[in-house]
């Protein structure tokens, strides 16, 4: 039996939103919540935008490319905030808001591997405000950590609308199941690849 949120303990406030959110799946306002949620999720911690889009492509899969755009420019746009202002807040002494370790932890590594990691947060399930908020704390360059959004959330979020518009209604099991592995094993193998073409280029 399916859980409803009358179900859902009063403390499990995420998992509350979460069902909340869903009932605008089937609204007119579906895609400005949608390109809201995508905002947020990008510089704070909020429910994945996937999460509204799934629903939203199975409802209506020939806007399933549609929905795919308002969840990209809305992350995109989220993580210019997250890169521009959250990241002066946090630099001004509010890192115990975001965990102050783990930024740093990240800002120690972003000289050489920045673009690395904001492209796999973006792809993967990596929770993606921190790294865009550690990006602008490190002051990445700012082309290359706009590329990497905009290729990271591409593929994530145009491949979950193009699973659903030719699978249909099986495709979301599939992508519960199955696709944060698919694009976790699909960072890697990229990462790999742009390291070995690196080393075989110096060593040539």
């Amino acid at each position: 039996m399916e859980m409803t949120i009358k179900d859902v303990p009063s403390w499990a406030i995420h998992r509350r939103l979460y069902d909340w959110l869903l009932r605008f799946a089937t609204t007119s306002v579906a895609p400005v919540v949608l390109f809201f949620v995508a905002l947020i999720e990008a510089f704070l911690p909020f429910v994945p935008p996937d999460a509204l889009l799934i629903p939203m492509c199975l409802g209506n899969r020939k806007k399933s490319a549609f929905f795919a755009v308002i969840s990209i420019v809305g992350s995109v746009l989220g993580a210019l905030v997250g890169y521009f202002m959250i990241a002066s807040f946090v630099a001004g002494g509010a890192e115990w808001i975001f965990g102050a370790d783990a930024i740093t932890a990240m800002v120690e590594e972003f000289d050489q591997r920045g673009s690395a990691y904001v492209f796999i947060a973006a792809l993967t399930p990596i929770p993606f405000f921190v790294l865009t908020t550690a990006a602008g704390v490190a002051k990445l360059n700012f082309a290359m950590f706009l590329l990497a959004c905009v290729v990271g959330r591409s593929l994530r979020y145009g491949m979950e609308a193009w699973i659903v518009w030719w699978i249909g209604q099986p495709a979301k099991k599939f992508i519960e199941k199955w696709f944060n592995t698919i694009t976790i094993i699909a960072c890697a193998t990229i990462v790999l690849g742009w390291y070995i073409s690196t080393q075989l280029a110096a060593n040539g």
